[in-house]
């Protein structure tokens, strides 16, 4: 499976391009836009997300809304377009940014080019693509599900994350009633006060960690065969490119736990394989293993602030301040929508590797013959 995305942050439209994507399987746009429409809400977020009212176009690979095994191809308009005078250079990159090392590599002397290809602004791509593997996914029956885990110095503890694998529906629906998209009251508002008194008064911004589930996964999808292309080694990939992720992590993350304690003791109920357990997070040795998947990503401070750090003119040589540029105070509302759409990608590309890419009820009719003989 091939995936493509161009278009500039202030550019006229971002365009995603997947190919291998099976004939037959229907696409509603409106759960693209929905996925859309929540990328864009939360607490922290920037003034962009006022302007912006994102609508996906699927402009190739379907027929009447019908895959037909063409590569699919959609577009966004972006209406916030060009706020920079494109007559005033910027030489003056921001630290933790991608101006610096875009200017180290491609030698364009105005910083704003890079500006355009580092924003988070194409994650709007990927998650358009990543709802058409939802949609796929429904056929599965697999679920997959985000939750802000931690802002600044608030987390939730581990243990209300066991509480929420054992209702999903109701904690979704908690989650959803967050403007912080973590679904515990108590914490959602500790959290907006964290972001209140830590950044939005100090001109300053947070981080933190989403955690990602994905239910009713069978064993059996990825492969050990090719070190590369591991589910987990394609998770780290994948999520690693997530502007802002400086870290991720599958299953439990306390290693200091010895290995008895650690890894996952096999139980039979009921004729079925199960574990007592699930700290390796539904992935051993690059496949899954029929556990729930869980993934915690971990997202830096966004790095254009309020209040620049220091800098340097690249042209002069000039000590000075960084320049702010319209941004957010934190992501991580918004993101949980993307780690979503992220792990559905990859788990339908385990899924169309493993079973084919012809027609949906093909690969349906294989799949689960397959796992019919195994239950």
């Amino acid at each position: 499976m091939e995936i493509k995305i161009a278009g500039d942050s202030h550019g006229t439209k971002m365009i995603g391009f997947i190919e291998d994507i099976p004939a037959g399987l229907k696409i509603d746009e409106q759960k693209i836009n929905d996925n859309l429409r929540r990328r864009q809400l939360g607490y922290g977020r920037g003034k962009r997300m006022k302007i912006e009212t994102d609508q996906v176009q699927v402009i190739a690979g379907t027929w009447n809304g019908v895959t037909t095994g063409a590569p699919v191809v959609i577009e966004i308009e972006n209406k916030a377009r060009n706020p920079i005078n494109t007559n005033d250079q910027r030489h003056v990159p921001r630290p933790g940014h991608g101006d610096y090392t875009g200017w180290s590599k491609y030698r364009l002397t105005d910083l704003n080019i890079y500006t355009e290809r580092n924003s988070a602004r194409w994650t709007c791509v990927l998650t358009a693509l990543g709802s058409i593997a939802e949609q796929f996914l429904d056929h599965f029956s697999i679920e997959i599900m985000s939750f802000v885990s931690s802002i600044g110095s608030i987390c939730v503890e581990n243990s209300m994350f066991e509480e929420i694998q054992r209702n999903f529906d109701f904690y979704i629906q908690k989650r959803d009633a967050s403007p912080v998209q973590c679904p515990f009251d108590d914490v959602s508002e500790r959290m907006i006060e964290e972001i209140n008194e830590k950044a939005l008064k100090q001109d300053t911004t947070l981080g933190g960690s989403i955690k990602t589930f994905a239910i009713n996964v069978q064993p059996g999808l990825g492969s050990y065969a090719n070190v590369l292309n591991r589910v987990d080694s394609k998770i780290g990939k994948y999520f690693m490119s997530i502007p802002s992720v400086k870290g991720v992590f599958i299953g439990l993350e306390d290693v200091s736990l010895p290995g008895n304690q650690y890894h996952d003791p096999f139980i039979l109920q009921n004729g079925k394989i199960n574990r007592t357990s699930n700290h390796a997070g539904g992935i051993e040795a690059g496949i899954t293993n029929g556990e729930n998947i869980i993934v915690t990503t971990y997202f830096k401070p966004i790095s254009t602030l309020a209040k620049p750090l220091d800098s340097i003119n690249l042209e002069t040589k000039e000590n000075v301040k960084a320049p702010y540029i319209r941004s957010d105070s934190v992501i991580l509302p918004a993101a949980t929508v993307i780690t979503e759409c992220t792990l559905a990608l990859i788990l339908m590309e385990e899924i169309i590797d493993g079973f084919g890419n012809d027609n949906i009820e093909l690969i349906k009719e294989r799949y689960f013959s397959k796992y019919s003989k195994n239950n």
